[in-house]
């Protein structure tokens, strides 16, 4: 008989989704969802990997709906491993010892491995795990690690939380070789709220966040759920569950010629693009798009302005998922017939065009790599500015990259040309 296991990690209970309003933006609404998936699914044990709290300024905000939830689980017979990050390494094991919490079992604390044995109709799985036992580690959680800990007989499920293969880190730097090379049959890791399958032999998982925050965030979120059968791997796979969806999306408005055509292309491009992916929207309540616009039209300054109302745009699906915008960008090219030909001049548009080719085919320029040391001057002033000081507004911050300002001027230049060529196209 196979013991049935749901894991998850980076919860970060206390924070909402952004660019949503309502219940299920709170992190709360999907413990709730985790809960009642254990309950309704007979499973036998919740694994939880680190920053289920955010803070510990969170701490009351997460008390309530996370005792609460542990009180129900232990109601149906659902036992709880979990590890504590870099975001709850106090505030978590804080939780646990307020209350009469048996069934709850925090491994490794302080730092130090601990196992913890399963056992369900004669089958026994160990469960081993370390947790921060401060903010910022350093070191690999495996320069401690002891095999003896291990039973050779049973299988072997690791819980950890932190960085991997990532250096100069302050969250736990892992080594994917060296998770390999311990006797664990399955590791699964938080940090990362992607969720990845890392590595086959042994098995190791990233579980992901199981609820999406943010708009860097897209695609599919949900805990990972593993099933164990004696003598065999665990099958793994991955419950969608996240209330929120968030997506990224192209749409080419090539021959878009006003408003209302653009108005009817934008429409049309999300309903099509959410109704492909209608059977992982089940469990979605709001999915939401960011929007490039890309093509070739000699009206990219009138785009500009027509696409400002976008972001006011909602839908609604058949599966009651409500579709908004929170951004919409322009990727725009001018008509041009022959790039390269306008290269050759001297002009102001022939200079644009070079920039524009020298970013496509990835070539040194001295004009654009003086371009690219002014804007990435200009976004790290702007991103040290006042205005990002808080949390809040972290996220709003630009990647401030070589690649990134080779997409941000290549866009302007974009722009430029394309009134350069509306100009000279005008008739006196």
């Amino acid at each position: 008989m196979s013991i049935k296991i749901l894991a998850t990690a980076d919860l970060h209970l206390g924070k909402q989704s952004s660019d949503v309003t309502g219940d299920h933006a709170s992190t709360k609404f999907t413990l709730s969802r985790i809960v009642k998936q254990c309950i309704d699914k007979n499973v036998d044990v919740l694994l939880l990997c680190g920053d289920i709290v955010d803070r510990d300024n969170r701490f009351f905000e997460a008390y309530g709906p996370l005792q609460e939830a542990f009180d129900n689980l232990g109601k149906h017979g659902v036992k709880v491993f979990l590890v504590a990050g870099n975001h709850d390494f106090d505030v978590l094991p804080h939780i646990i010892k307020t209350r009469r919490n048996e069934h709850v079992h925090l491994l490794g604390r302080n730092g130090q491995w601990e196992v913890r044995d399963f056992t369900k109709n004669g089958q026994t799985i160990q469960f081993v795990g370390w947790s921060f036992a401060k903010q910022h580690v350093i070191e690999s959680a495996l320069d401690s690690w002891d095999a003896s800990l291990l039973n050779p007989n049973h299988q072997t499920i690791g819980l950890l939380h932190g960085d991997i293969d990532a250096y100069n880190t302050n969250y736990g730097p892992i080594h994917l070789d060296d998770l390999q090379r311990t006797d664990v049959t399955l590791w699964l890791l938080g940090h990362i709220h992607k969720s990845q399958l890392l590595a086959e032999q042994p098995i190791i998982w990233y579980t992901g966040s199981p609820q999406a925050l943010s708009a860097k965030e897209p695609d599919i979120h949900g805990p990972l759920l593993i099933t164990v059968e004696p003598h065999q791997a665990p099958k793994v796979e991955q419950i969608a569950m996240s209330p929120i969806r968030y997506e990224n999306i192209s749409i080419d408005v090539t021959g878009v010629v006003n408003e209302n055509e653009l108005r009817s292309k934008v429409i049309y491009s999300l309903k099509e693009d959410a109704e492909r992916k209608i059977t992982e929207l089940e469990e979605v309540l709001s999915l939401v798009y960011n929007i490039t616009l890309i093509g070739k039209n000699s009206q990219a300054k009138e785009i500009d302005v027509w696409k400002r109302t976008i972001v006011e745009h909602t839908d609604r699906l058949e599966t009651d998922t409500t579709i908004s915008v929170r951004r919409v960008e322009t990727q725009i090219s001018p008509e041009v017939t022959d790039l390269k030909q306008l290269a050759q001049q001297s002009s102001p548009a022939g200079i644009l065009a070079n920039t524009i080719l020298a970013i496509e085919e990835g070539r040194d320029d001295p004009f654009l790599d003086d371009l690219i040391k002014e804007w990435t001057s200009k976004i790290e002033h702007a991103n040290r500015a006042r205005v990002y000081s808080t949390r809040l507004l972290e996220e709003r911050k630009i990647s401030n990259t070589p690649e990134m300002a080779r997409i941000a001027i290549k866009n302007e230049c974009n722009r430029l040309l394309g009134e350069l060529i509306n100009q000279i196209s005008k008739p006196n």
